[in-house]
């Protein structure tokens, strides 16, 4: 969980309210979703609960959202974008290393210690968290009063030149990831290309090497500087352009007058960032009531969700409401339920007597399957847990088969996380390939659920479980795979049958259908390709079964 440290009298500024007890400062956090950890004087640690709201992440955002709750605002807030005269092009090259960009202009802002600690705090927990350690996500801040003219993003050969943040002499890009501490850090994130991004002005002047460092002539922020230029980059633009539009809030909540900057991509398209369109949604009336418990009038629930920052129109039947572009939570009616609650008060809301009396007890499908944990860790396999959730990268284009159709998520936070899996082989994959520094052999297995299409099901989908199992040695084959299914089927008294199989994952002749009355599975040594495509460099057999 994100923590940050802050100081009591800003936070209280940016709300508009002091608070003159600790229970008091504690009750309006909780409205964020965050505890207060910690209250030393003026300074406070914070713990934000809420892992899906990056908003939060900062103590800009954590005041606006006690500023709705507690009626000093209501409703979306209101940020507006002026044009600057910076335009920024985005040049052919960068495809497959860092493809997407977002850029702004904070004009006026008064720069303080505080400021430039709640910027930098601000910065770190987007992308270490929202932005998946920079490689998704990477924020640059810079005085803007030093850049010169238009920008350019482009991707520059390794002997190009500058003076990153923090040193006071000149480092070419390959020097920087081998030598500097946020090369040495980041750097496994550009490494395999031959070139690497960087952004400038007109006048060649760099801004930055993203996503590893800014240079110190533009990118070093003072108690002098006045406007601001920042600039994100990354390979989602949806992603990119919610943190950009994150950053903008919590600069504009202290004054700043925030610009927009046109960006040219080599496609011809072009983008003009920030955009602070709200978004739309609908919940039913009878369902908001129904699941909140709550027995309160139309005019009631209107007040609530505007006190959650939301803006609402009552057509009869549904609540039409709009919420803020730089939420990207809200995927289900329960998330705006959720607010409705967090809005009334947790506490003030009477528990439910339980009205049937029943004894819990285990499923047979979890004792069948201990059974068939149990066998996998006597036999030498070690267990691992991995997402259900997946990307059609992992799941098509490293496993070289055709293109499949998959449960997807409607609108993903991420490509990495955007579709269901239906097969847990390449998770282990990925596995065995960030681990290659373990000592071999290497035996693990999963049982787990993956999810597909079925027309006769009431929801459209199945879930499946299936048991995964993969070795990894210098002499993993075909044999060891078979021996371990045969101890499988063993411990469940299971009688199955192999049939030869071709299949793109696993090497020709050397891979077998499994057949156990109706389930169905795959036996074999994985193919070479697959393997390289994971970064595994030792022999890996494998069995996949439906459970």
């Amino acid at each position: 969980m994100p923590t940050l440290e802050a100081n009591k009298k800003d936070l209280e500024t940016l709300i508009g309210k002091k608070f003159k007890s600790r229970a008091e400062l504690e009750e309006a956090l909780m409205y964020a979703k965050a505890e207060l950890d910690g209250l030393e004087g003026d300074e406070l640690k914070i713990d934000v609960k809420d892992t899906n709201r990056p908003d939060l992440w900062s103590i800009e955002g954590i005041a606006r959202e006690i500023k709705g709750r507690i009626g000093k605002e209501k409703g979306i807030p209101v940020y507006k974008v002026g044009k600057s005269k910076v335009k920024a092009k985005i040049e052919k090259g960068l495809e497959n290393i860092r493809p997407k960009a977002a850029y702004a202009v904070a004009k006026n802002i008064m720069v303080t210690d505080e400021l430039i600690r709640q910027m930098v705090q601000l910065q770190e927990k987007i992308c270490q968290s929202f932005g998946g350690k920079r490689e998704q996500v990477a924020i640059g801040i810079f005085d803007f009063d030093k850049i010169k003219g238009n920008v350019r993003y482009y991707a520059a050969d390794p002997e190009f030149e500058f003076v990153p943040l923090g040193y006071r002499v000149k480092m070419n890009l390959a020097e920087i990831l081998e030598e500097h501490p946020k090369g040495i850090e980041y750097g496994k994130l550009l490494k395999k290309f031959k070139k690497y991004p960087l952004l400038v002005d007109e006048e060649e002047g760099v801004l930055s090497m993203p996503p590893i460092i800014n240079s110190e002539e533009s990118g070093k922020i003072t108690e002098k500087t006045r406007n601001l230029f920042i600039d994100i980059t990354g390979f989602d633009q949806e992603k990119i352009n919610v943190a950009l539009r994150i950053v903008c809030c919590a600069l504009a909540d202290r004054g700043a007058k925030i610009e927009s900057v046109e960006l040219q991509y080599p496609n011809g398209k072009k983008l003009v960032t920030p955009n602070f369109k709200n978004k739309k949604f609908k919940i039913r009336k009878e369902y908001a009531g129904e699941l909140s418990g709550l027995d309160k009038t139309d005019k009631q629930f209107e007040t609530l969700l505007k006190q959650a920052r939301y803006n609402v129109k009552n057509n009869g039947v549904n609540f039409e409401i709009e919420y803020p572009s730089y939420r990207q939570d809200i995927l289900h009616e329960v998330d705006v339920i959720e607010d409705i609650i967090i809005s009334e008060g947790f506490n003030s809301i009477e528990p439910a007597t339980v009205s049937v009396s029943t004894i819990g007890n285990e499923l047979c499908e979890v004792k069948d399957n201990d059974v068939l944990r149990d066998c996998c860790i006597g036999i030498g396999l070690q267990e691992v847990l991995t997402f259900t959730l997946t990307s059609r990268e992992k799941q098509e284009r490293k496993m070289c088969t055709e293109e499949q159709n998959f449960v997807e998520i409607e609108n993903p936070v991420s490509e990495n996380w955007s579709v269901y899996r239906k097969s847990i082989l390449p998770e282990l994959l990925e596995f065995l390939g960030m681990n290659k520094h373990a000592v071999y052999p290497q035996r693990i297995f999963e049982i787990g659920k993956t999810v597909h299409f079925n027309k006769k099901s009431d929801t459209g989908v199945t879930e499946k479980n299936k048991l995964c199992l993969v070795l990894a040695s210098r002499e993993a084959n075909f044999t060891h795979a078979k021996s371990a299914l045969q101890a499988v089927c063993n411990a469940r008294k299971w009688k199955f049958s192999l049939t030869e199989k071709d299949d793109p994952r696993f090497e020709k002749g050397r891979c077998a259908e499994i057949s156990i009355g109706k389930r169905k599975g795959i036996v074999g040594e994985i193919n070479k390709k697959v393997l390289s495509n994971f970064g595994i460099e030792m022999p890996v057999a494998a069995v996949e079964i439906e459970l």
